[in-house]
């Protein structure tokens, strides 16, 4: 990944619901059942054992992992839903304001300054939207403490809109900005390491761009296309 914008998929026919993703979706729900059986079991020996108790112990392990595994296929899961035609919202400025409000709740540290919006109307679904969103300023708010996200939407000669999103944390170092999009790479204890994969995921669903910058010290820098301009929309180019 490069601070170049990474160029859109090709318009194409994609299956509602590709075969690859039934199977997908048929293997989260039978681990999810799994899950829920070994869940109980060890709840109930949780519960009836005191602390001291090697069993006990090792049942309240046992639950922790497990929670960490569903919080896993939940986001796993995100990908699977069944995305429909849509008409495109146009409340970029309240869809970014939720996911704004929504990770300072857990990371009050974070600072989020919006410096231009322009109006546009949506590329994706104000869900799926909200969902990248989050991944990005949750990455930024637990890199630091304390940390500025400064929002800036540009409209780009295609007559799309772009989010710059840029942070003053401590940025990545080369090597791991190269695998940064890859499922379960990541540098922090207790994480999954899958919030950028599923960005990137979304993103190419929806046939849309997006770019990752980054130096140590310098902070991180991601680039969203998400929108069309509503001037682009309301006077289209004559030919």
């Amino acid at each position: 990944m490069n601070a170049t914008l990474m160029q859109p998929l090709a318009e194409k026919t994609r299956p509602e619901v590709p075969g690859s993703t039934r199977l997908l979706r048929g293997y989260l729900h039978k681990t999810s059942n799994s899950l829920c059986g070994i869940k109980g079991y060890a709840g109930l020996i949780a519960a009836q054992d005191p602390t001291e108790l090697k069993s006990g112990r090792w049942a309240r392990k046992i639950l922790a992992e497990i929670e960490r595994l569903e919080d896993l296929l939940r986001n796993v899961g995100d990908l699977t839903m069944r995305r429909h035609n849509f008409t495109g919202g146009r409340d970029l400025a309240g869809v970014l304001g939720q996911a704004v409000a929504q990770v300072r709740e857990q990371h009050p540290g974070l600072t989020a300054v919006v410096r231009s919006l322009p109006d546009a109307e949506l590329l994706l679904p104000e869900s799926d939207l909200a969902l990248v969103l989050k991944e990005v300023l949750q990455n930024s708010a637990q890199a630091r403490e304390r940390v500025l996200v400064e929002i800036t939407g540009q409209v780009e000669i295609t007559g799309r809109v772009t989010l710059r999103l840029e942070d003053n944390g401590p940025g990545m170092e080369p090597e791991l900005l190269k695998m940064a999009a890859e499922p379960f790479v990541t540098t922090r204890e207790g994480h999954h390491g899958v919030g950028l994969t599923r960005l990137d995921t979304l993103c190419e669903m929806h046939g849309l761009a997006w770019s990752l910058a980054s130096h140590p010290g310098t902070g991180t820098t991601v680039t969203l296309e998400v929108a069309r301009a509503l001037e682009s929309i309301d006077h289209p180019a004559r030919t």
